[in-house]
This record gives structure tokens, C-alpha cells and sequence, in this order.
């Protein structure tokens, strides 16, 4: 009973310490004071006994995540001088639960919470007040955030999952496509990309990846078949196939891979990073203040959507089945007007 009193006070003075920082310590004294509200006796000398027990263990280990120290200046006390994540790693975790459209409002509101209780005391106060969530736009949906947990069920147990794929008709009424047909899916990774969560997976009759939303993903469930290897679907290195997958068949809506050749304004090259990614190589074609560069993309709508909305400041130079597929997107839209 008496070393179950000693751990559990151990852990209460571990948790004392976490509301602490280097401008709030706490002296043994004080530290005592708090257990008592916790209805734990301890004295002075048992306290500083503990406290050096924790630093001899969180202080010596490079992976614990805690560092506590001693202040002997002004306010004196012992403090957690280093956490898992530091403030404004916090502070960007928080910004992103809020910004993930796919969250509910008391979805994102608890887990902002939880993420804030990581920091000490007065750090709380200051993310809580540094947050504005109001302008955030939330799904009213619950079921992306459990798609999610479900997925990650199925990947750690290596099983197949199924599930109907839905769509929205003009009248805003949810419908699942093909008259409710069930898609058997190998599922391999899980990916953010601006307001959307996809899963990224091979559809079980064919041999190559796809991806899914998940906010259109219904009746979800783990089946009992074994998944279908990765390296069965890509070869080796399955990791960097799927990857070299997301970056460009995710970003451009699927499509075959091809190089691009592009002619734009100089003040386009952040436009270009952004879609394309920072592996891009600039010349002077010739013509003042213009410069080609080559791309890797997928032919898909996406290419299509990004170069209509830079349209004046973005040509095509090759190949030919893109400028011309353009040109007849433009006519497409030119015939509506």
C-alpha cells in the first residue's frame, strides 16, 4: 500500500510540474501545497527526493520528451524546461485541426484541447486567446474523421475494406454511384490534400492505385481477406511508387505521367512551385522576360483546370495532344458564351 501511495504520488508531482515554465517554478513548499489539495501528505525532504528521481530519469533520456530544472535565481522553484513539443509547434497543430474542413466543430474543439493541455499553464491561456476559430469553415459530417480511424484499423491489420462510393445530384440529395455498388479495396495510405482526405489503395480486380475520397466513401467496413501486398500492385519499393503516385496523380486527377513543356512570366515561378513542386529548372526561351521550364504531370482535369485559371500568363509550348485537348476545353467554354 505504501509504495502504491509513493507512485502515485510520483506521478502527481510529474503532473504538478507540467503546469509549470522557467517564469512560473515552484518551490518543494509550494509543490507540497498542491499534493495536499490532492489529498496527499509528503514532506519536503520525500518531495525533493522525487523530483530528483524524475530528473535522473526524463533529463538522461534523449527520447522522454521532459526536461525539469532548478531555477536558483528570481522566482526560485523547480519548472519543466522543455516538453514534447515546444509552444509554436503546438500552436501549428492547433491552426491545422481547426483549418481540416473534414473536422466537426466539437470534433476540432476537442482535439485542440487536448493538444493545448501539452503545454504548461500559462502557455494554454496563450494559445486559447491566439486562435481565432470562428471564420472556420466545418463539415457538419462526423464520418471522415471515422473513416479515418477505420482505415488505419484496417492498414495495421493488413485487411481489405469495402464500401459504396457516394455523389451529390443537383437536388443536394447524397446517392451511391452505380445503383449501390460495393468497390472491394486494398487500402495502403491516407492522404491530406487541401480540404480533402483521400485513400490512396488498389481496387481489388485491377493492378494499378486509385484513390477515393473519403467524405464520398458509405458503409465503410473491414472485411477478413488479406490485403493485397503493395509490391504486388507497384514493385518494389512500394513507399516511393506510392508517393511518386500522390504527387502526381492526386494533384492532377489522374492520367498517364508525361513532361510538360511550359512558357510563363517570371512572376509565376511561386504559382508553379505550388502545383508542381520546388524540382523545376528555368531558361530564357528567347523572348523578353519569358522562360520555359519542364514539368512532371499527369494528364488529367487538374492540368487542364490549373492552366485555364493562369491562362494569359501560362502557355503550352509541348507536346501537341495538350495544347490541342486546351484549345478545345477554351472553344468548349467560348461556345457557352
Amino acid at each position: 500500500m505504501l509504495m502504491e501511495k509513493t507512485k502515485v504520488k510520483l506521478l502527481m508531482i510529474l503532473e504538478i510540474l507540467k503546469e509549470t515554465d522557467e517564469h512560473h517554478p515552484l518551490t518543494a513548499n509550494e509543490i507540497i501545497e498542491k499534493l495536499s489539495l490532492n489529498g496527499i501528505k509528503a514532506e519536503r525532504k520525500s518531495v525533493c527526493r522525487d523530483i530528483n528521481a524524475l530528473m535522473g530519469f526524463y533529463n538522461d533520456s534523449a527520447d522522454s520528451g521532459y526536461e525539469i530544472a532548478l531555477s536558483n535565481g528570481r522566482p526560485k522553484g523547480y519548472y519543466m524546461a522543455s516538453r514534447r513539443f515546444e509552444d509554436w509547434e503546438l500552436k501549428v497543430l492547433i491552426d491545422a485541426v481547426w483549418q481540416a474542413r473534414f473536422l466537426t466543430k466539437s470534433r476540432s474543439e476537442a482535439l485542440s484541447n487536448s493538444l493545448r493541455m501539452l503545454a504548461g499553464a500559462e502557455s494554454r491561456k496563450v494559445l486559447q486567446n491566439v486562435t481565432p476559430v470562428r471564420s472556420c469553415a466545418k463539415t457538419s459530417k462526423v464520418k471522415v474523421a471515422d473513416h479515418i480511424d477505420t482505415l488505419l484499423k484496417a492498414i495495421r491489420k493488413g485487411r481489405k475494406v469495402k464500401f459504396k462510393y457516394e455523389y451529390t445530384d443537383i437536388n443536394m440529395d447524397r446517392h451511391t454511384r452505380f445503383d449501390g455498388k460495393e468497390y472491394l479495396i486494398n487500402p495502403y495510405a491516407l492522404k491530406w490534400n487541401g480540404d480533402r482526405y483521400y485513400l490512396i489503395c488498389n481496387y481489388d480486380k485491377y493492378d494499378d492505385l486509385s484513390f477515393y475520397r473519403l467524405d464520398r466513401v458509405a458503409d465503410l467496413e473491414i472485411t477478413e481477406l488479406p490485403v493485397k501486398p503493395a509490391q504486388d500492385v507497384v514493385g518494389p519499393n512500394p513507399s516511393m511508387k506510392i508517393e511518386e503516385f500522390v504527387s502526381k496523380s492526386l494533384y492532377s486527377y489522374g492520367g498517364e505521367s508525361m513532361r510538360v513543356v511550359l512558357c510563363i512570366k517570371p512572376f509565376m515561378v511561386d504559382e508553379l512551385i505550388d502545383y508542381f513542386g520546388e524540382d523545376l529548372k528555368f531558361r530564357e526561351n528567347g523572348s523578353e522576360g519569358e522562360y520555359e521550364v519542364h514539368v512532371s504531370v499527369n494528364n488529367g482535369d487538374g492540368l487542364y483546370y490549373w492552366l485555364l485559371q493562369h491562362g494569359e500568363n501560362v502557355k503550352v509550348v509541348s507536346p501537341d495532344p495538350v495544347r490541342n485537348e486546351l484549345l478545345r476545353r477554351i472553344d468548349t467554354i467560348r461556345s457557352l458564351y
